[in-house]
C-alpha cells in the first residue's frame, strides 16, 4: 500500500475525466475520483466544495493516513470519530474553512471518501443572509 500526499493526481480508472485542480488537503496516491458525487468551486488551496473518491486502501488506513496528512497542509483537528462510518473534522489554518470527511468501508475492498470543504460561519466567505430570508 503506497498512501502519499498529492496535489491531485488519479490513476486510469477514474470515472468523468480529468482531475480537479486543488491543493491544500490530503490524498492518496491512486484515488478513483466519482466524478458523478464530486462538485468543486474554485481551485488550487481555495476551494470549496465536496470530493467524493474511492481508493483500495482500507478504512483504518485512510483514517490515519487523512488524519496525519490533514494536519500536514496547515488543517487543525477539530473532532474524530473512528467508527463503521468515521468522520474527521478540520478547520483551515486560516480558520476560513471547515473540512468535513467522512470513510466509509467498501462492501468489498477497500474504502470511500467524501470530502466536504465549506467556509467557516462568520468567515465572511459565504454570501450574507436576505433579511427576509426564513430561518
Amino acid at each position: 500500500m503506497n498512501l502519499a500526499s498529492s496535489g491531485a493526481t488519479t490513476d486510469n480508472s477514474s470515472r468523468g475525466g480529468p482531475p480537479p485542480q486543488i491543493s491544500g488537503i490530503a490524498l492518496p496516491e491512486g484515488y478513483s475520483l466519482d466524478a458523478d458525487r464530486t462538485i468543486i468551486l474554485g481551485e488550487g488551496d481555495r476551494w470549496i466544495g465536496r470530493l467524493s473518491y474511492s481508493v483500495r486502501s482500507s478504512a483504518d488506513d485512510m483514517f490515519d493516513f487523512i488524519r496525519r496528512e490533514m494536519t500536514n497542509h496547515g488543517w487543525s483537528e477539530v473532532a474524530v470519530v473512528r467508527a463503521e462510518t468515521s468522520q474527521l473534522t478540520y478547520l483551515s489554518g486560516a480558520g476560513d474553512r471547515v473540512a468535513s470527511i467522512l470513510i466509509l468501508r467498501s462492501t468489498l475492498y477497500g474504502s470511500k471518501v467524501d470530502m466536504t470543504v465549506s467556509p467557516a460561519a462568520g468567515s465572511g466567505i459565504a454570501p450574507p443572509r436576505s433579511p427576509n430570508a426564513r430561518r
